[in-house]
């Protein structure tokens, strides 16, 4: 990524393996999402830095495929099917990882499932229903299982892999999407203040936009500055290595500031932009 890009797209990061593997080697991380793109490139990256890596996702055969490949290259890799949609799939995928492995070290809650539409015709797709089980019911109950393991061996780690849409402000066609992926930051930033003083440690890092199959269904982002899922997976790895509540782009806190103080200028441009979206669906 040239320069000026990465400055202004990208979060503090760990982009040296050798750094990474003094924090990660020989622990055992748990990854959601990891068949493709941004859990993908975190699972290999901290296989490549020395974890045993526990990769969930729905997607069975790609999962198997990339366990695959990271074991060809001399990681560790072990394959878990799990849809976080199917709330009682859970309860037997954890016991079925916690009887073969003595310890979870680290959880990177990254599975997510983004959607851009209108509300009212997304009230017809189910597109809350679908996002709220995926992003937020399905990794908290997810974590709830987890979570007691984790305090009773002594302590362990959370990244919840988020983004800039989970803060203000609200943005037209993104309901579903920042709805559920609001609520869940707000839950696990909840859970880490309980159990701080338990030897679990949460960080929420917030992403701005990554080239990854998601955010391709949205050709409005097509051409877009992005990041690679490496360099996203590298701003996962600088939460690990320096564990902090929040791990963001500089820009943020600025945008953050925009929606508290001038919400109604900031909400009537954005209903604006939506006003010439819909001008323009309607010419074509």
């Amino acid at each position: 990524m040239p320069g000026l890009a990465r400055l202004l797209l990208s979060p503090p990061s760990c982009r040296d393996v050798g750094t990474l593997r003094r924090v990660v080697e020989g622990r055992t991380v748990l990854v959601t999402g990891a068949s493709f793109g941004i859990g993908e490139a975190t699972a290999r990256l901290l296989a490549e830095a020395g974890a045993e890596v526990l990769l969930l996702a729905r997607t069975g055969e790609r999962l198997h495929a990339v366990a695959g490949d990271i074991e060809a290259a001399g990681g560790r890799a072990h394959a878990y099917r799990l849809d976080l949609s199917r709330p009682e799939d859970i309860a037997p995928l954890v016991a079925e990882v916690e009887r073969r492995h003595p310890r979870i070290d680290l959880v990177i809650s990254n599975a997510g499932r983004s959607i851009r539409r209108p509300a009212l015709a997304a009230a017809e797709r189910r597109d809350l229903e679908r996002s709220l089980a995926v992003n937020l019911t399905g990794p908290a109950a997810l974590l709830l299982a987890l979570l007691p393991r984790m305090v009773a061996q002594g302590g362990g780690g959370v990244v919840n892999v988020s983004t800039v849409s989970a803060r203000p402000p609200a943005a037209p066609r993104w309901a579903s999407y920042q709805g559920s992926k609001a609520g869940f930051d707000l839950w696990v930033r909840s859970v880490g203040s309980e159990l701080r003083d338990r030897g679990v440690w949460v960080s929420s890092v917030y992403l701005p936009l990554v080239r990854t199959r998601m955010s391709d269904v949205a050709g409005l982002y097509r051409h877009a500055p992005a990041l690679t899922p490496l360099e996203a997976a590298q701003a996962v790895a600088g939460a690990v290595v320096r564990p902090r509540e929040r791990v963001a782009p500089w820009w943020l806190a600025g945008q953050e500031l925009a929606a508290l103080l001038l919400p109604g200028p900031l909400g009537r441009a954005l209903s604006h932009l939506e006003t010439l979206e819909r001008q323009r669906e309607g010419r074509g």
